[in-house]
């Protein structure tokens, strides 16, 4: 029997962390080891579980969840933290962006895309919600790097490495993608390991500003 992956719950409202475990409850490779009120309760907890994925709400009492995550980052940049949050507001998803969270799903869609994105993270890719994509895309197009040449004389994609490209920054998962190009995960985990070091890109986040750049997603259309 293969080693489930560990979770952790940090919300300050009891009902809520209850729904996310029976969410969660459809993936048997899951295990909720843990759950915390608060965001100094989740640090305290995380230090000794160690948990594979942490699932945390911002809005939170003593600490939030973004401060929190940037906690983690730095003390356990091996664990991913997925943010289950009410704000879908800007501000609050680039700041947890930029603390580290690997995914971002909003309260009311969670259900199926939370399950998705914490398969998503522990895969090693990142998950944001339809609505969450759409004002990231927002933010690069104001950003002076999103119209500028993006590939600075790196080698250039294959047109293999450009259609998976174009899927990763629509959202689709390594295993997604590999099931709509019939290829196995692995060749696609390889794909997207040349993207990266050909882009010197080390995040989703880096390669949805180079596909902006460069027309290859349209930044009228993507993440609605």
């Amino acid at each position: 029997m293969s080693q489930k992956s560990r979770v952790v719950i940090c919300d300050d409202h009891a009902i809520v962390r209850e729904g996310i475990k029976q969410v969660l409850a459809a993936n048997p490779s899951l295990e909720v080891v843990g759950e915390a009120a608060n965001g100094l309760e989740g640090l305290a907890l995380i230090g000794k579980l160690n948990p594979d994925v942490v699932i945390t709400d911002i809005t939170m009492p003593e600490m939030n969840g973004i401060d929190m995550t940037r906690e983690l980052a730095k003390e356990f940049p091996d664990i991913r933290v997925v943010i289950l949050s009410v704000h879908s507001r800007k501000t609050f998803i680039m700041e947890a962006l930029k603390a580290g969270a690997r995914g971002y799903v909003l309260k009311d869609s969670a259900g199926e895309k939370l399950l998705d994105a914490v398969e998503a993270v522990l895969a090693g890719d990142s998950y944001l919600d339809s609505p969450v994509a759409g004002h990231i895309v927002e933010e690069f197009v104001k950003l002076p790097s999103a119209t500028e040449p993006a590939t600075g004389g790196r080698e250039a994609l294959t047109d293999r490495e450009r259609q998976i490209l174009s899927l990763v920054v629509e959202g689709f998962s390594n295993k997604q993608i590999a099931e709509k190009l019939f290829l196995s995960p692995k060749t696609v985990d390889n794909h997207r390991a040349k993207i990266m070091a050909k882009l010197g890109r080390r995040d989703v986040i880096g390669l949805v500003k180079y596909a902006l750049a460069t027309g290859l997603v349209d930044p009228d259309t993507w993440g609605r």
